[in-house]
Protein backbone atom coordinates (compact mmCIF):
# COMPACT_ATOMS: atom_id res chain seq x y z
CA UNK A 1 0.00 0.00 0.00
CA UNK A 2 1.47 3.30 -1.16
CA UNK A 3 1.26 6.34 0.92
CA UNK A 4 2.85 8.79 -1.31
CA UNK A 5 0.82 9.96 -4.00
CA UNK A 6 2.40 8.48 -7.71
CA UNK A 7 1.56 11.43 -9.51
CA UNK A 8 2.32 13.83 -7.33
CA UNK A 9 6.16 12.72 -6.74
CA UNK A 10 6.37 12.31 -10.12
CA UNK A 11 5.60 16.04 -10.71
CA UNK A 12 7.42 17.05 -7.66
CA UNK A 13 10.72 14.59 -8.39
CA UNK A 14 11.17 14.95 -12.57
CA UNK A 15 8.76 17.02 -14.32
CA UNK A 16 9.03 20.35 -12.23
CA UNK A 17 13.11 20.02 -11.48
CA UNK A 18 13.55 19.37 -15.47
CA UNK A 19 11.64 22.74 -15.47
CA UNK A 20 13.19 24.38 -13.13
CA UNK A 21 16.65 23.73 -14.44
CA UNK A 22 15.56 24.20 -18.32
CA UNK A 23 14.83 27.71 -16.97
CA UNK A 24 17.88 28.59 -14.76
CA UNK A 25 20.25 27.21 -17.99
CA UNK A 26 18.01 28.52 -20.97
CA UNK A 27 17.38 31.79 -19.97
CA UNK A 28 21.38 32.77 -19.88
CA UNK A 29 22.04 30.89 -22.55
CA UNK A 30 18.93 32.64 -24.19
CA UNK A 31 20.56 36.16 -23.08
CA UNK A 32 24.09 35.55 -23.88
CA UNK A 33 22.65 34.85 -28.22
CA UNK A 34 20.50 37.66 -28.06
CA UNK A 35 22.88 39.99 -26.13
CA UNK A 36 25.68 38.68 -26.98
CA UNK A 37 27.06 38.57 -23.26
CA UNK A 38 25.90 38.30 -20.07
CA UNK A 39 25.86 41.23 -17.20
CA UNK A 40 23.91 41.27 -14.11
CA UNK A 41 22.37 44.34 -13.44
CA UNK A 42 22.63 45.72 -9.36
CA UNK A 43 18.94 45.33 -8.66
CA UNK A 44 19.25 42.18 -9.94
CA UNK A 45 21.68 40.30 -8.38
CA UNK A 46 19.57 39.41 -5.37
CA UNK A 47 17.44 37.51 -7.56
CA UNK A 48 20.18 35.69 -9.18
CA UNK A 49 21.83 34.72 -6.02
CA UNK A 50 18.32 33.87 -4.45
CA UNK A 51 17.74 31.49 -7.51
CA UNK A 52 20.96 29.60 -7.05
CA UNK A 53 20.40 29.35 -3.58
CA UNK A 54 17.11 27.94 -4.36
CA UNK A 55 18.48 25.66 -6.63
CA UNK A 56 20.77 23.92 -4.64
CA UNK A 57 17.91 23.34 -1.61
CA UNK A 58 15.48 22.33 -3.97
CA UNK A 59 18.10 18.98 -5.06
CA UNK A 60 18.97 18.09 -1.85
CA UNK A 61 14.99 17.85 -1.04
CA UNK A 62 14.25 15.82 -4.86
CA UNK A 63 17.28 13.88 -4.47
CA UNK A 64 15.59 13.06 -0.58
CA UNK A 65 12.00 12.61 -1.91
CA UNK A 66 10.74 8.90 -2.17
CA UNK A 67 7.84 7.07 -2.90
CA UNK A 68 6.92 5.31 0.09
CA UNK A 69 4.30 2.41 1.47
CA UNK A 70 3.81 -0.49 3.55
CA UNK A 71 3.91 -4.23 3.19
CA UNK A 72 3.54 -6.59 5.91
CA UNK A 73 5.94 -4.83 8.91
CA UNK A 74 8.37 -3.42 6.56
CA UNK A 75 8.56 -0.08 4.95
CA UNK A 76 8.58 -0.08 1.20
CA UNK A 77 10.79 3.02 0.01
CA UNK A 78 11.36 3.31 -3.94
CA UNK A 79 12.29 6.21 -6.69
CA UNK A 80 11.81 5.24 -10.26
CA UNK A 81 14.77 3.08 -10.21
CA UNK A 82 15.15 1.08 -7.30
CA UNK A 83 13.43 -0.69 -3.98
CA UNK A 84 13.82 -1.18 -0.76
CA UNK A 85 11.77 -2.92 2.00
CA UNK A 86 13.00 -1.17 5.77
CA UNK A 87 11.70 -3.27 8.47
CA UNK A 88 9.45 -1.22 10.80
CA UNK A 89 12.26 -1.62 14.35
CA UNK A 90 14.78 0.43 11.84
CA UNK A 91 12.24 3.26 11.43
CA UNK A 92 13.17 6.30 14.37
CA UNK A 93 10.26 8.72 13.42
CA UNK A 94 7.95 9.88 11.26
CA UNK A 95 7.61 13.80 11.69
CA UNK A 96 6.17 16.58 9.91
CA UNK A 97 8.08 18.96 7.90
CA UNK A 98 7.69 21.99 9.62
CA UNK A 99 8.41 24.45 6.32
CA UNK A 100 5.66 22.41 4.37
CA UNK A 101 3.54 21.01 6.86
CA UNK A 102 1.17 18.58 5.94
CA UNK A 103 2.41 18.18 2.27
CA UNK A 104 6.15 16.48 3.39
CA UNK A 105 6.57 14.03 5.62
CA UNK A 106 10.33 13.17 7.15
CA UNK A 107 10.69 9.50 7.96
CA UNK A 108 14.22 9.02 9.99
CA UNK A 109 15.68 5.70 10.48
CA UNK A 110 17.85 4.62 13.22
CA UNK A 111 20.31 2.90 10.88
CA UNK A 112 21.73 3.47 6.83
CA UNK A 113 19.38 2.59 4.17
CA UNK A 114 19.99 1.95 0.19
CA UNK A 115 18.14 5.37 0.54
CA UNK A 116 20.21 6.91 3.56
CA UNK A 117 19.60 7.61 6.78
CA UNK A 118 16.19 10.05 6.19
CA UNK A 119 13.92 10.48 3.31
CA UNK A 120 10.60 12.55 2.53
CA UNK A 121 7.25 11.67 1.06
CA UNK A 122 4.63 13.34 -0.22
CA UNK A 123 1.24 12.13 1.09
CA UNK A 124 -1.75 11.32 -1.07
CA UNK A 125 -3.98 14.31 -1.76
CA UNK A 126 -1.17 15.86 0.81
CA UNK A 127 -2.69 19.47 -1.10
CA UNK A 128 -6.11 18.82 -0.31
CA UNK A 129 -6.16 17.56 3.35
CA UNK A 130 -3.48 19.54 4.63
CA UNK A 131 -5.39 21.55 6.80
CA UNK A 132 -7.23 18.92 8.09
CA UNK A 133 -5.04 15.98 8.62
CA UNK A 134 -1.60 15.26 9.90
CA UNK A 135 -0.07 12.20 7.15
CA UNK A 136 2.85 11.48 9.43
CA UNK A 137 0.12 10.25 11.87
CA UNK A 138 -1.04 7.80 9.91
CA UNK A 139 2.17 5.80 9.53
CA UNK A 140 3.19 6.79 13.13
CA UNK A 141 -0.64 4.14 13.68
CA UNK A 142 0.55 1.85 10.94
CA UNK A 143 3.67 0.91 12.58
CA UNK A 144 2.15 0.78 16.21
CA UNK A 145 -0.32 -1.22 14.76
CA UNK A 146 1.94 -3.94 13.20
CA UNK A 147 4.32 -4.33 15.58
Amino acid sequence: TWLSGAILTFVSKLVMPAIWLAVLIGAPVWIYITMGRISIGPGFQFIVWFALIATVLLAWVTVHLQLVGYRGRELVVANYWRQASIPFEQVEAVEPVWWYKGRLVRVRFNRKTPFGSTVYYMPKWGPFRAMFSSPEQELRDIIAIRD
